[in-house]
């Protein structure tokens, strides 16, 4: 996943771009500032992300577990993707980043 390449690497640039709901990257530095390094989940980690398909079929909601030094965390990354009758992504949003 993209955006969790990004998390990983630090690249808010990109980040922004996605931040959606009035979330901040000084809202997102702030809480990561409670963790230590971001680190890149094995291949199979992303097997485990949670889709819920919205009701009218526009698109999903989606939460995956970051991992920290290598090992899943209750640091969850909330987003969204609108999609297209084929499935194509329209958008893909940051909603928020929290613990579960």
């Amino acid at each position: 996943m993209e955006t969790v390449i990004d998390f990983v690497q630090g690249d808010f640039n990109k980040i922004q771009a996605r931040l959606q709901n009035g979330l901040s990257i000084s809202d997102l530095r702030e809480e990561l500032s409670n963790w230590d390094s971001i680190t890149i989940p094995p291949d199979d980690a992303y097997e485990n992300v949670h889709f819920y398909k919205y009701d009218d079929e526009s698109g999903y909601a989606l939460e995956f577990e970051l991992w920290i030094d290598n090992h899943r965390s209750d640091l969850t990354l909330f987003c969204e993707a609108i999609i297209d009758e084929n499935n194509n992504i329209l958008a893909f949003t940051i909603e928020n980043l929290h613990v579960l």
